[in-house]
């Protein structure tokens, strides 16, 4: 009886560990990137906006063909997680990239004391995203990673105010796809909080 439970216990513990060593080397179908809020808040307190985001990127490939090889089972989809000043941390949900930009972004907003209406209205101005590149690349031993996007802010029909943010940053390649969310994750949280909103609010008079 006791041979067999060890026998027993021997095969679960090997299934278990064949398991794991399969999930951790599965090739994941999504993107973790944790965005850091800023600590600013209720600056602009009072405005109310529209978020329209549009990509208009003229190279939509986000990869290159290396970091394509870490990536093979990617979905274009970004888990996008939130980091508050205090490092709490909330799960926001699995967005395609403009949709991510956008989250991110109307997060910010609030944060800010802006509110974010979920329809267009003649009164309400409009909070545009553009992005223009969003390119991943894998060379030599390093992730390297551009960001470009624009800004506007538009009050019947009319652009009132615009901002261009651009950025690249690099990281040292480790082991498994870590590393590339990493600085996925460090540029874009750079990116979004270098967007000067309450500048961009006082151009327009709002």
């Amino acid at each position: 009886m006791v041979l067999k439970m060890v026998k027993v216990g021997f095969k679960v513990t090997i299934l278990l560990l064949v398991a794991t060593i399969g999930c951790s080397c599965a090739k994941k179908s999504y993107i973790d990137v944790d965005y850091r809020l800023p600590s600013a808040a209720d600056t602009l307190a009072g405005r109310t906006v529209f978020i329209e985001t549009r990509d208009l990127r003229s190279d939509t490939e986000i990869f290159n063909k290396r970091a394509k090889e870490i990536f093979t089972n990617f979905t274009g989809l970004f888990s996008l997680s939130l980091v508050m000043p205090d490092d709490q941390q909330k799960i926001l949900g699995a967005y395609p990239l403009p949709a991510m930009f956008e989250t991110a972004l109307k997060q910010r907003l609030q944060k800010l004391g802006v509110g974010v209406t979920g329809e267009p209205s003649p009164n309400v101005p409009v909070f545009q995203i553009n992005i223009n590149q969003f390119h991943i690349n894998l060379v030599g031993q390093k992730w390297m990673a551009d960001i470009s996007y624009e800004a506007n802010l538009t009050q019947d029909t009319q652009l009132v105010a615009r901002e261009v943010v651009t950025g690249s940053a690099e990281r040292l390649k480790v082991m498994g796809s870590g590393g590339a969310e990493k600085v996925i994750g460090e540029i874009f949280t750079e990116m979004i909080n270098r967007l000067n909103i309450e500048r961009l609010f006082q151009q327009a008079k709002l």
